[in-house]
């Protein structure tokens, strides 16, 4: 049979230099973490593949959770997955600037994320100061309203401050 497709060799594809790099970094770091608990737990520690110390470090979680620097666990891991997942799946659409964010605490502007068909992520409007100020598209026409409502209370307060002689 002749093979219509060439073969694949998973051993010769060529990897980005960006996922190469954060690959190294989510070693390194599940290497260091795996490191501090064998070492204070008195345990032998596994090799440095990713798999097998990601389950190392999943079987003594609840005993890192109760670790001083639990925290900076947390922190590093979650930087590591943003980090991995805007390699994995790099932002290809638009982004237009609408306004400024109706929380009445925030001072971000809104950008609507207007994704390319077929894109695995939906198109959403993202502040830029607080990433929790999001909104889905279902969500855009109740957006667009308390927006106008800020904008009509910053414009009074302004009058307000001017008829004060301010």
């Amino acid at each position: 049979m002749i093979r219509r497709t060439p073969r694949r060799n998973l051993a010769t594809d060529a990897m980005s230099p960006a996922a190469a790099e954060i690959r190294f970094a989510i070693r390194s770091v599940l290497s260091s973490w795996s490191a501090l608990v064998a070492e204070e737990r008195h345990l032998a520690g596994p090799v440095r593949d990713i798999a097998e110390l990601a389950r190392f470090l999943n079987r003594h979680l609840d005993w890192l959770a109760g670790h001083p620097a639990a925290g900076e666990l947390v922190d590093e891991v979650r930087t590591l997955v943003g980090t991995a997942r805007r390699i994995a799946y790099p932002d290809t659409g638009r982004r237009v600037r609408i306004g400024h964010c109706p929380h009445s605490d925030c001072d971000g502007d809104l950008t609507a994320l207007i994704r390319h068909r077929g894109d695995r992520h939906p198109p959403r409007i993202v502040c830029t100061t607080t990433p929790g100020h999001s909104w889905p598209v279902t969500w855009w026409n109740t957006l667009a309203r308390q927006m106008r409502t800020k904008e009509r209370e910053h414009e009074t307060g302004i009058r307000a401050g001017r008829s004060d002689g301010r």
